[in-house]
């Protein structure tokens, strides 16, 4: 009786002092929240090309993260658009674009009929309508809070929250709007880690210190080669039509002096290690994760070439540069354990993007079937209009995807607006190449749920998408004004996502899960409110 009594009293202690206290798999004693939340973001690569390469990495970097953390094998985010802005922004809030507001790369808006860019504002010059080269980047456009936002309120401006990578593009969405986090972005010009947002003075003692030491000139000598026999790439193994002589790359571009002398780092493993030295810096200068006032960061990686186009699904420098990236998560991871805890610190893992991006490519497979111009699609309407309602610029403007219609001008020649846009999607629907055309304020009067129609509402804002949305036919691409030639992503784009460290289990769930559902799931673990706009539901990952 007094042995049971014992036992009894024994795994009682044991259940109180669990209550409040957790054991990592390590045996460490983990916090009630983590104190710092560490975001790497893979600019784009999909759960499948990553778990391709998995038997190539080391044990330390991506294995260490997917085979110790609860993976979302069926992680994606809404289809509409190649934007990657578009999907962190969805990342960071938990909102779709149609409440967070960042409908694409660039819109019309529809008060002053500018054309906006979703990080540069309206800093089109006119007439030329190209960017000015001395805009500077920001997230004014962005609608709602995000993560970062809640952290900083729930802690009076205390946490420190930090953003770096290679692409401003997808460096603006921590924040949130009305406060402005420090980012640091790689300068394809001068090769130096660029601060923004930053005031403070020994932060930016620290960051000239190691922008002085110039190791983007001693990439610049590198050549890029692969780190395996070329015959053992996916590439090679699999596609008959594919190179089979070992790539060799120098890092300096061959362009005339003044251009962006350091661009093929961005894309290159050297662009990847100075953003992983870059920060191990931050995180030991700022003390990230040292106090119960958590932190976050956020660093983007390229998993992209900038030397050569795509021409396989996972193609030898897609591949290599998977492999030589993962050494430099191994070594954060390290510097972590040593320095912060790996139970203090919770690690997510995935990417801005999970697109298809071939751009150009021999195979018959990948080619486009053929392209549309929305510039030449709103001629040929506006010409149309012109025919049944006499000379007028029924077209207020155009933007990827969408067609602008003026209203004052349908009042003014005293035609229905409602039948404008009716005539106008039902003309354009006979374009070849267009799948449908859809008037905007019709979606939510459309009595189906069709896919497609669906994920054109989560995407459509009313004060900024255009009067007629259009979506190509399979295979068809889209050209812009510079000539250039954008895929359309119809599908959702499945993306890699894992959590790793803190109180995350080794876990598996199959069940697919909208990326909207990260930032619930991490306003939950940290302690703080939701984003204001989130519509997400937090993850099934820790049992309560």
């Amino acid at each position: 009786m007094i042995k049971n009594i014992t036992t009894t009293l024994l795994l009682l202690s044991i259940n109180i002092f669990s209550f409040g206290q957790h054991l990592t798999q390590t045996g460490e004693v983990a916090p009630e929240h983590p104190r710092l939340v560490l975001m790497i973001i893979l600019d784009n690569v999909t759960n499948q090309q990553l778990q391709l390469v998995r038997n190539r990495l080391s044990s330390d970097g991506f294995n260490r993260i997917m085979g110790m953390g609860t993976q979302v094998v069926d992680a994606y985010y809404d289809a509409g658009g190649n934007y990657t802005g578009k999907n962190l922004a969805s990342l960071y809030t938990g909102a779709p674009a149609a409440t967070h507001g960042i409908v694409g790369e660039q819109w019309i808006d529809n008060f002053s009929n500018r054309r906006m860019h979703a990080i540069y504002g309206d800093a089109y010059t006119m007439p030329s309508g190209k960017l000015d080269t001395a805009a500077v980047c920001g997230n004014s456009q962005l609608l709602c809070s995000t993560i970062g936002n809640e952290i900083r309120k729930m802690y009076n401006q205390k946490s420190k929250i930090f953003t770096v990578g290679l692409h401003p593009d997808n460096l603006m969405w921590c924040s949130g709007t009305r406060v402005s986090e420090p980012v640091i972005c790689f300068n394809t010009k001068t090769g130096e880690m660029e601060p923004q947002n930053i005031s403070n003075d020994s932060t930016l003692q620290w960051i000239r210190d190691f922008n002085s030491k110039r190791m983007q000139d001693i990439y610049l000598d590198k050549i890029w080669a692969p780190t395996h026999d070329i015959l053992t790439y996916h590439a090679s193994k699999y596609f008959p039509d594919a190179d089979k002589k070992a790539f060799y790359h120098s890092m300096r571009p061959t362009v005339s002096a003044g251009s962006d002398k350091y661009a093929h780092l961005a894309g290159s493993p050297y662009g990847n290690i100075l953003v992983r030295d870059f920060a191990t810096a931050l995180m030991l200068m700022e003390d990230l994760g040292k106090d119960e006032i958590p932190d976050m960061l956020t660093l983007e990686f390229s998993t992209t070439p900038s030397v050569a186009p795509k021409q396989q699904p996972l193609d030898a420098e897609s591949e290599d540069l998977l492999i030589q990236l993962d050494l430099s998560i191994a070594s954060l991871l390290k510097v972590i354990d040593q320095n912060i805890g790996m139970h203090n610190t919770l690690v997510v893992v995935t990417a801005a993007s999970g697109g298809h991006d071939l751009q150009s490519t021999t195979s018959e497979h990948w080619a486009n079937m053929g392209v549309v111009s929305m510039r030449r699609a709103s001629a040929l309407l506006n010409l149309y209009l012109i025919a049944l309602y006499g000379q007028a610029p029924y077209i207020r403007n155009y933007a990827p995807g969408a067609i602008y219609i003026d209203r004052k001008v349908a009042e003014e020649r005293h035609v229905s607006f409602d039948s404008l846009l009716t005539l106008s999607a039902d003309f354009l629907a006979q374009v070849k190449g267009i799948e449908r055309a859809i008037a905007g304020k019709d979606l939510e009067k459309i009595n189906n749920e069709q896919p497609i129609v669906n994920m054109l509402r989560r995407n459509y804002h009313p004060k900024r998408s255009g009067d007629i949305l259009i979506y190509l036919q399979p295979g068809w691409a889209e050209e812009l004004d510079d000539g250039s030639q954008m895929q359309q992503i119809w599908a959702q784009e499945q993306v890699p996502l894992c959590f790793y460290g803190w109180r995350i289990p080794h876990k598996i769930l199959y069940e697919p899960h909208p990326m909207t559902d990260v930032a619930p799931t991490l306003s939950t673990f940290i302690g703080v409110s939701k984003p204001n706009a989130c519509s997400g539901t937090a993850l099934p990952i820790v049992d309560k």
